[in-house]
Formats: C-alpha cells, sequence, structure tokens
C-alpha cells in the first residue's frame, strides 16, 4: 500500500465520527487527535510544564491535572488565550501523531490509516497531508441536527456553526467528500468506494487478522485542537 498521510475531519454534526468508525470496522487505524490532545495536557506530558506556566495554578486541581471547564471559558472570554494555547499544544499533537504513523508503517504497512482531526482546517494542518477526506451534510442538515441533538434553538444552532469553519469551504479544500446526510447504508457504499480507492481491496469487515482501531466519540466537547 502507498504509504500516503490521509486525515478525515468533518463538522459539527455531520456525522465524521461515524464514518471513521466505519472505516476502523473495515480494518483502518485510527489515529484521534482528540485523544492526543487529552494525553497532551496531562501531568506526564512533555507540555505541561509550559502549559501549567503559561496558564498559571488557578487552571489546574490539586493533582495538577488541567480543568478543563475552567480553560473552555477562558478561551471563549479571551481569544488570545486561544492562540496561546493551541501554539504550545498544536506542533506536540501533530509530532505525537506523526510519530504514531510511522511506528504503523513498519510495524503493520498494509493497515491504511487515518488522521481524524475534527478541526483541521481551523488549525491549519492540512498542508500535512496528501489527501484529505470529509464527512459532509449540508448547512441546513448541520443546524438541524444541533437543534435536535442538543436541544438548541435555531439562532443558538447557527451561532454554534459560526465557530468553525463553513462546512462548504471545507469541501472545496477536500480530495474526497462523503455525503452523509443520507441513510446509514448510503454512507456506507460511499465508505466501501473509497475503501477501494485507498486500498485497493474490496471492502469487508473484520479482515482477518486485523482488529479495528479507534478512539474518537461522537459529539464530545473539545479542548483545542
Amino acid at each position: 500500500m502507498n504509504r500516503q498521510k490521509i486525515a478525515i475531519t468533518g463538522g459539527i454534526a455531520t456525522g465524521k465520527s461515524t464514518v471513521a468508525s466505519m472505516f476502523s470496522r473495515l480494518g483502518a487505524i485510527i489515529l484521534d487527535a482528540d485523544q492526543v490532545a487529552r494525553e497532551a495536557v496531562e501531568p506526564s506530558s512533555p507540555c505541561h510544564p509550559a502549559l501549567r506556566a503559561l496558564l498559571g495554578p488557578s487552571y489546574f486541581d490539586e493533582n495538577h491535572r488541567l480543568l478543563r471547564q475552567k480553560l473552555r471559558e477562558g478561551i471563549i472570554q479571551n481569544p488570545e488565550l486561544r492562540e496561546e494555547v493551541n501554539a504550545l499544544l498544536h506542533p506536540f499533537i501533530l509530532s505525537s501523531m506523526d510519530e504514531k504513523w510511522r511506528d504503523l508503517g513498519t510495524k503493520e504497512p498494509q493497515r491504511l490509516v487515518l488522521f481524524d482531526i475534527p478541526l483541521l482546517f481551523e488549525i491549519h494542518f492540512e498542508s500535512h497531508f496528501h489527501m484529505i477526506l470529509l464527512a459532509y451534510v449540508p448547512p441546513h442538515v448541520q443546524i438541524q441536527r444541533l437543534m435536535e441533538r442538543d436541544g438548541l434553538t435555531h439562532e443558538a444552532a447557527e451561532k454554534t456553526l459560526s465557530m468553525q469553519w463553513p462546512i462548504e469551504s471545507k469541501r472545496k479544500k477536500s480530495h474526497v467528500v462523503i455525503d452523509n446526510s443520507g441513510s446509514l447504508e448510503n454512507t456506507w457504499n460511499q465508505v466501501r468506494h473509497t475503501w477501494k480507492k485507498l486500498t485497493g481491496k474490496e471492502a469487508c469487515e473484520g479482515e482477518a487478522g486485523q482488529e479495528p482501531g479507534i478512539l474518537a466519540s461522537e459529539g464530545q466537547e473539545r479542548v483545542p485542537p
């Protein structure tokens, strides 16, 4: 298999984690940026001393663990703080994922590996990848899903969407678009087609000797990235 760096991304309520899970069921290994971001702020992380120096001790509990809710509130109130935290964490996150990707290239060179990065375009990581897959639904479907899922008003749903890049802008910059606005069967068909395009193999769930690997959780609140 040609060892290309391939990322999968999406937008709020586009079902990216659903699509990533489908690839995982076919045998892909998913490198989850959210999981690496959580590891990056742990007390044992190389980033932790610098993060504590940046934020101050009031952002950490007695066990030196980050108070995530306080950080979320802080970056909402102070956009410059978001930029400072991102500048600290993003290089570590990307290098950690690259290291895992290289290691998998040695241990399991025939496996398809996908970098699952929810805010790929927002944090300007797109130039690091040969190919970008996008889990897509039209904006009106995003709004409808947000209203149903989170109990938001139409106005609140629109405001939530405005916090990310418009999905249509992401669509223009992606190499493969998987439309997740229809049935699950329709999404599955697109994933299978993409799988064959990327691997040269027919899609078959649970290929022999391959354990699915995915860490993503749909709808989780995220600390940067």
